[in-house]
């Protein structure tokens, strides 16, 4: 059976999604963040004997399953076409059992990776890193991103979308951190969709003009730094590409899964107007 999931499910599926915190970490900040009655989240459940088997959030036009080990039931492949999506993502083993049902889409593989231990450079000075706090800040940062042809995540989406996706996942639910040069951001980093065990790093970037002075090394050591060792929580990424592997694992993060998206082939970059 699969059924949109209610409030008073919460206790229940979270405690199934935890049993792999960092690989649900999207499903569970979707729940914790938005609930069950969102017009922006919908998450549904499939149960086997009972029991919860598979989840997935609709997150506006983005759509992560997760399952345990065994068939994909094709009812899913309904759901998902009732919804506008632009992409599915989960842990390779799972959605290349439903890609097959998803011709149309092509697939970007990455790694995923996690740190829980992490040893800070003390003769880093971190002393010009500030937090993203307010709407003003964030539209410097959605600039500064939005610049960096690489990011395609951030170029999907219009300024005030981007804008709102900071200021939501920031406080309680997040941090970003940047570095400002005569009033615009050359580097910036985030940890996006925080739950009580863990957080995403996004937006990784320093300006092409200032490469060479670590500024990238500077905002990780400072995501890292508050996360892994003060706040005790595990800090998630994906790579798709041998440097940023060395980088990453030189931060002390290790590989833990294959993560891969299924994308509509549409390139078409939303206005920013």
């Amino acid at each position: 059976m699969i059924r949109r999931l209610l409030e008073k499910d919460k206790e229940h599926v979270l405690s199934f999604l935890y049993n792999e915190p960092e690989i649900n970490l999207y499903i569970i900040a979707d729940i914790q963040n938005y609930g069950f009655d969102s017009d922006i989240v919908e998450i549904y459940a499939e149960f086997k004997n009972n029991d919860y088997f598979a989840v997935m959030s609709r997150n506006l036009n983005y759509i992560t399953f997760y399952q345990l080990e065994g068939d994909f039931n094709t009812k899913w492949v309904d759901i998902f076409h009732q919804k506008d999506f632009y992409f599915i993502s989960g842990k390779f083993p799972v959605i290349k059992r439903l890609h097959p049902y998803f011709k149309d889409m092509f697939d970007d593989k990455m790694d995923f990776m996690r740190s829980t231990e992490f040893h800070i450079d003390r003769t880093l000075d971190l002393s010009d890193i500030q937090i993203l706090k307010t709407k003003e800040d964030a539209a410097k940062v959605y600039d500064f991103l939005n610049s960096i042809e690489e990011l395609h995540s951030v170029h999907k989406q219009t300024k005030e979308e981007y804008i709102d996706y900071l200021m939501h996942n920031s406080h309680e639910n997040g941090t970003t951190c940047f570095i400002e040069r005569e009033g615009e951001v050359i580097a910036s980093a985030s940890a996006v969709m925080e739950t009580r065990k863990s957080a995403m790093v996004v937006g990784v970037a320093s300006h092409a003009n200032f490469r060479g002075e670590g500024l990238g090394k500077r905002v990780m050591h400072y995501l890292l730094d508050y996360y892994v060792n003060k706040k005790n929580k595990t800090l998630c990424l994906y790579y798709d590409d041998p440097i940023a592997e060395k980088l990453y694992k030189s931060y002390g993060f290790e590989d833990i899964e294959r993560w891969i998206m299924l994308l509509k082939h549409s390139d078409e970059k939303t206005s920013n107007d």
